[in-house]
């Protein structure tokens, strides 16, 4: 989906840039054109209605004020959310990211919105409708009405009333002829009695000139009579009839009736004078008259403006409900671009993002959640920067490191194919991955057709069969390591090969293979085993030297005293015989001990008591002449050990005699055994502290006729040597402490009875000498 156009593609792109270059924010110019138009449009209204109706313009000053700002906010909201839904319009025609999320938004506002407004229209139109049907409604118009009615009627007939007294004096004065001038001194008294017979405020008489000839007035109204003028009221009854009028005077408020006095001249009626009642009116009933009236009159202007009042009740009503629907459309637009403006700069974001651009950031400012959202992204970008920088930087690392690493893997290549051991390496899944030049001359395997390959498939040949033999106890015992000398059958010819095998591990200690280093030991063997040959013959030819010398002396003394003296030839005889025979029988045990030694029979293995076997010796010389004290500490883990019995009863034998010649009066010799079950091996260590073995003598302790004693052979030490060599192990010799000598023999444990319990933990870890 296309962005927004208007976006730009800086590396830092805020809100504000979404504005035209250039285009400044004119806010504040409209909002003082609005407050114009509201001051202008009340000023106007205030103008036109104070000249129709000054004192409801005062009181409504605030209603117009009120009603144009509404009008103002309702015209500006119909000009914003035009903009905005012509401007939402086109994004959905152009699908911009977020339009569509605007439209439902402002949809749901409107919809939120449109409910409870209309409701509250229908509501306030009914009330309204019901208020002003309570006030313009026809009973209390017919109350009004009956109400004036009886306040009229009231009026009438205090007037009946004053028409009625004025009529009885008028018949008296008539009757009694009181008009004339001789007897109108009487009317004074009449007057007087009837205003206190009617309980009137007052009766006054007047001449045909409107002149007052008699009055009757009460105290109250007294001044008012005297400087009052009734000129227009007694006018108006000339006509013949009575007249009334409704005056209030400063005194209280008073009905004035007046009629015309008349006389019969010659057939005709003369108006002689005037007679004129006032009667006065309560002021308690005056009030409530005036207020009926006064309510009445309200009540008619009021149900005159019915229609306009309603109208503008309604008017305002549907302008608030608009103003409430625009501004929920309005607030919808505000709110979804507050939403969808960050959520297009976050998709603009992700696009250059996306395309390399890691140095993008956001510069929108909000603490809401876009303000989160935001800031998480600007941090995403720094790490993802950061993460890019480190990688590039790791890739260059690399590069020098494979670099390095295949420079280090050509110099280790190049240096098992010219050293002259065979190294093989297996990995964990059990294939060859290193066979090295000097490994594929020596077991005349191509190293080509064999790397890559499973080593079972590759050692199953039966010439090769024993070094996956070590392999397979490796494994299967969980050795760290193998060695052994075997020899194999290849193309006619025999090689004596030194295989040993090591676990690979990797810093974190996870098995990742084994490696096999192997040597040909055949030529170095041969070598040896003629250099040993050559001292043999120059030890056996020193040997037989030393004899020959004292028989070659005694033969020419047999011959120099048998033609000197012949008379001790026979004693001298005799001794030179001795002593030839005796050198003679030295040559031949020699010779024995040398046939012994190069015909040592192969050692028939068979499972064996070495318990039983040493104790069987220990017997022999436990009561020996030198008091020497011999201890046994033996394992009782060790019970058979698959050996020759006699061959090893020879080297227990020789142990003996050489540490007792060796050692003084009250010496102490130990014999001890011990077992290894993890390494399988079976160990034996003799002991003395006697005078001890040069370090300088020590690497020949084991040749043939190399011996420290005046009458020994040399070959008691080369026999053991011999003898643990064909049992497949091996003889060591240091210093005891504080001195003597310690001789110790490991063996192969190989067929333990099927009942033994292991060793303990602590005693299996055990790798080397267990001593």
């Amino acid at each position: 989906m296309p962005l927004d156009p208007s976006i730009n593609n800086p590396p830092y792109l805020t809100l504000s840039q979404k504005q035209a270059p250039g285009k400044k924010n004119p806010a504040w110019k409209t909002i003082i054109w609005l407050l114009l138009a509201l001051l202008g449009s009340t000023g106007l209204e205030y103008y036109f209605l104070q000249e129709q109706s000054p004192a409801s313009v005062k009181n409504n000053l605030t209603v117009l004020l009120i009603f144009n700002i509404i009008l103002i906010l309702l015209f500006v909201l119909v000009v914003l959310i035009t903009r905005n839904l012509v401007k939402l319009y086109s994004e959905r025609k152009s699908k911009i990211l977020g339009s569509r999320f605007q439209t439902k938004l402002i949809i749901a506002f409107l919809i939120l919105t449109l409910v409870p407004s209309v409701l509250l229209f229908t509501v306030a139109n009914k009330l309204f409708t019901l208020s002003i049907g309570s006030w313009f409604n026809v009973k209390t118009e017919q109350t009004l009405q009956q109400s004036m009615d009886v306040a009229q009627e009231y009026y009438a007939s205090m007037e009946k009333s004053s028409l009625i007294r004025i009529q009885k004096i008028e018949e008296f004065i008539t009757q009694k002829e009181l008009f004339r001038q001789a007897k109108r001194w009487q009317l004074n008294k009449l007057i007087e009695e009837k205003r206190k017979e009617y309980a009137i405020g007052g009766i006054i008489l007047y001449d045909d000139k409107y002149r007052p000839i008699a009055s009757e007035i009460d105290k109250k109204g007294a001044p008012y009579v005297q400087s009052g003028d009734f000129t227009d009221v007694l006018k108006k009854s000339a006509g013949g009839e009575g007249v009334s009028e409704f005056r209030t005077l400063s005194q209280g408020h008073y009905i004035i009736v007046a009629k015309p006095l008349t006389e019969q001249i010659k057939d005709k009626l003369s108006i002689w004078g005037y007679i004129l009642t006032l009667v006065s009116i309560p002021g308690s009933t005056q009030h409530k008259i005036q207020a009926i009236q006064n309510s009445f009159e309200s009540y008619k202007r009021q149900n005159f403006l019915q229609l306009p009042v309603s109208a503008s009740y309604y008017t305002t009503f549907l302008m608030i409900t608009l103003l409430i629907l625009f501004s929920a459309i309005w607030l919808g637009f505000y709110m979804a671009r507050g939403i969808t403006v960050p959520i297009q700069l976050l998709a603009e974001g992700t696009r250059r993002i996306s395309e390399g651009d890691l140095n993008f950031k956001l510069g929108i400012s909000a603490q809401d959640e876009i303000g989160v959202l935001v800031d998480s992204f600007n941090r995403m970008t720094e790490k993802l920067n950061d993460s890019q920088s480190n990688v590039e930087k790791a890739n260059q690392d690399l590069k020098i490191t494979n670099i390095e690493l295949e420079q280090r893997r050509q110099y280790i290549a190049t240096i098992l194919d010219n050293i002259g051991a065979g190294v093989v390496s297996i990995d964990k899944r059990g294939r060859i991955t290193t066979f090295n030049k000097a490994a594929a001359d020596i077991l005349a395997v191509s190293a080509q057709e064999v790397s890559g390959s499973r080593y079972k498939n590759v050692f199953d040949k039966s010439h090769l069969a024993v070094i996956r033999k070590i392999i397979r106890e490796m494994t299967s015992k969980n050795k760290e390591s193998a060695e052994d000398q075997v020899e194999i059958k290849l193309n006619e010819s025999s090689l004596i090969l030194l295989i040993k095998a090591h676990v690979l591990k990797n810093p974190g200690q996870r098995y990742l293979g084994i490696v096999i280093v192997f040597e040909d030991l055949t030529a170095m063997i041969q070598t040896q085993k003629i250099a040993a040959w050559k001292e043999v013959a120059q030890g056996i030819a020193h040997e037989i030297k030393n004899p020959l010398t004292p028989i070659q002396l005694n033969t020419q003394r047999l011959k120099k005293k048998y033609y000197e003296d012949k008379k001790s030839f026979n004693k001298i005889f005799e001794e030179s015989i001795d002593i030839i025979s005796q050198e003679v029988e030295g040559m031949k045990d020699l010779v024995n001990e040398f046939l012994r030694f190069a015909r040592m029979p192969t050692p028939s293995l068979k499972p064996n008591s070495l318990h039983e076997i040493i104790d069987n010796v220990y017997t022999l010389y436990k009561n020996n002449n030198k008091n020497i004290t011999i201890k046994k500490n033996y394992d009782p883990n060790v019970t058979q050990a698959n050996i020759d019995a006699e061959q090893f009863r020879r080297i227990f034998i020789n142990f003996f005699e050489n540490s007792i010649d060796a050692l003084e009066d009250n010496g102490k010799i130990e014999i001890s055994t011990k077992i290894d079950f993890t390494a399988n091996k079976i160990f034996i260590r003799f002991s003395d502290d006697g005078a001890g073995i040069p370090n300088t003598d020590r690497d020949k302790l084991f040749l043939p006729h190399f011996t420290t004693k005046k009458r020994g052979t040399g070959l008691g030490l080369a026999i053991v040597n011999r003898i643990v060599a064909d049992h497949g192990g091996t003889i060591t010799v240091k210093n005891n402490q504080p001195q003597g000598t310690i001789f110790e023999i490991q063996i192969p444990r190989t067929h333990a009875p099927f009942n033994e319990e292991p060793a303990p933990p602590s005693f299996r870890k055990t790798t080397f000498s267990p001593f």
